[in-house]
Order: structure tokens, then C-alpha cells, then sequence
């Protein structure tokens, strides 16, 4: 997944994303709205 925009604040709103699942279904972001939730972003090593 790439995304072409500037960084987004801690606290502030996440933009909306679709990513595939391990089922190959798609979950959008947006699904989970008034839900709680943590978004964790890994950077590779490489």
C-alpha cells in the first residue's frame, strides 16, 4: 500500500484506506467508523 499524502498528526483523523485481507475480502477503514481502534505502521528494515 502506498499513499501519496503529507503525514497525519497523532490524534488527528486517519485518512480513509481499503486493504485486502489474509480471506481476500476488502476492509476499508471507514467500516470502523465510532469504533475504537490502533493503527500500527511498521517500517522495514531493508
Amino acid at each position: 500500500m502506498t499513499v501519496d499524502s503529507d503525514t497525519v498528526a497523532v490524534g488527528s483523523e486517519a485518512p480513509d484506506f481499503t486493504l485486502e485481507a489474509i480471506d481476500g475480502s476488502q476492509i476499508s477503514l471507514s467500516s470502523y467508523r465510532g469504533k475504537p481502534v490502533v493503527l500500527v505502521f511498521l517500517r522495514g528494515f531493508r
